[in-house]
């Protein structure tokens, strides 16, 4: 992965329209041997890698610093439909669809010959896991979900991602890459279409495509509302570990503090402070995986008052404690992987 930058390449500064990304050419390690249109086909970019690939699924990983060139290029157009779990945040504009910042609180759904672009919010890069689904699945899923549907399954780029789906993936990739636990074909592919079920069965109710659609907010100063509920997103995201009170979040947005907290939760499916405690566990979460740090070193950085704090928030909303997450051995990821799928 190169790390040199172009005299020619800036990051985009923030605000900035979002140009739209050019194509990216086929390598020469892509995955081009699909035998059918119902096959999943695959371009990867210098960024990404494939976990583990079945006829119907593919999970990948896409870690793209922000000194990288490619980070203002973005990517794209995609050769079939992916869905994607961030790790870090970023604002994203995918399709024709207008940015919005993305954190691991969401999923975000592409589809084929679809391109993104990307901004940087602050000084993470883009790193995100991916589903990729093969044509055939994307239809099973569609007839199982929304079949009365014309559109395209995917009608928006952006969902909330819940709790339980977040921890759900994070043990899917876990045991898909860990060769200790020898999971087949078989396996993948019912452990990741139940996933993606749910994931796409939540995004479709937070959408109103479904027969449990939520009520909309009113379209009241469209543009503006839109505005203050993705600055408010990145603010969080910047400084998910502070303690930053509403009142002052409102002032630094210029809205009340009343009319954030109900703008953001009929846009974003949480509470403020919810979403602010999503993530730190999430983020949490991610440096217990990699880091290798002591369970309180990664309480502080991610804004938790103590260890037992973070203990106890973990625990309520995973299931697990902090040690027992980082001690597990294999047979546990796959029996609590069943569970959660």
């Amino acid at each position: 992965m190169g790390t040199c930058i172009p005299e020619s390449w800036r990051l985009l500064p923030r605000g900035a329209e979002l140009a739209a990304a050019p194509p990216w050419p086929p390598l020469p390690r892509a995955e081009t041997n699909a035998r059918s249109a119902h096959d999943l086909r695959i371009d990867l970019t210098p960024v990404e890698q494939i976990v583990r690939k079945t006829r119907a699924v593919a999970l990948g990983r896409h870690r793209c610093p922000l000194e990288h060139p490619q980070f203002a290029l973005g990517g794209g157009p995609h050769t079939c439909a992916y869905i994607a779990f961030h790790r870090t945040s970023v604002r994203m504009r995918i399709g024709d669809a207008r940015p919005e910042v993305a954190t691991p609180n969401h999923v975000s759904f592409y589809t084929v010959g679809q391109s993104y672009a990307r901004e940087a919010i602050g000084p993470e890069g883009d790193d995100c896991d991916w589903l990729a689904v093969a044509p055939a699945l994307l239809r099973d899923v569609q007839e199982s979900l929304a079949p009365q549907a014309d559109a395209a399954l995917f009608a928006r780029p952006f969902a909330p991602l819940r709790p339980a789906a977040f921890f759900a993936q994070r043990q899917l990739f876990a045991a898909a890459a860990d060769p200790a636990t020898a999971l087949n074909s078989l396996q993948i592919d019912e452990a990741a279409t139940g996933l993606i079920g749910t994931i796409v069965g939540d995004a479709l109710d937070f959408w109103g495509r479904s027969r449990r659609s939520r009520r909309r907010p009113r379209p009241v100063c469209q543009r503006r509302r839109l505005q203050i509920i993705d600055d408010a997103k990145a603010l969080l995201a910047r400084e998910y570990w502070s303690e930053l009170p509403l009142v002052d979040l409102a002032r630094r947005l210029h809205c009340s503090a009343a009319h954030l907290s109900r703008m953001f939760h009929a846009a974003t499916g949480f509470r403020l402070c919810a979403y602010r405690q999503e993530l730190r566990l999430r983020k949490g979460l991610f440096l217990l995986e990699e880091s290798g740090r002591e369970i309180g070193d990664v309480a502080v950085l991610v804004g938790f008052a103590s260890h037992s704090h973070f203990t106890s928030a973990f625990h309520r909303r995973f299931g697990v404690k902090p040690s027992a997450f980082v001690k597990w051995k294999a047979h546990k990821v796959i029996r609590a992987m069943a569970r959660c799928a």
